[in-house]
């Protein structure tokens, strides 16, 4: 049995993951579903923070 789990889950799993120091820094709400509103969610906090939201998208792209 599969399991589909929104994007944001595996985000925030991803950045769990790699980045458990940034703690919710990265952390978005798990119903959303789109790169793009990640993306600007995080960017808002800091251009920093939006940066390392980019690279974690496209290492889960890279996944799928």
């Amino acid at each position: 049995m599969s399991i589909t789990r929104t994007l944001a889950e595996r985000y925030n799993r991803e950045a769990a993951r790699l980045m458990p120091h940034m703690g919710s820094d990265l952390q978005v709400d798990p119903t959303i579903n789109t790169a793009r509103e990640i993306d600007e969610i995080v960017f808002r906090r800091s251009e920093y923070l939006g940066g390392m939201a980019a690279v974690l998208l496209a290492l889960i792209a890279r996944d799928d």
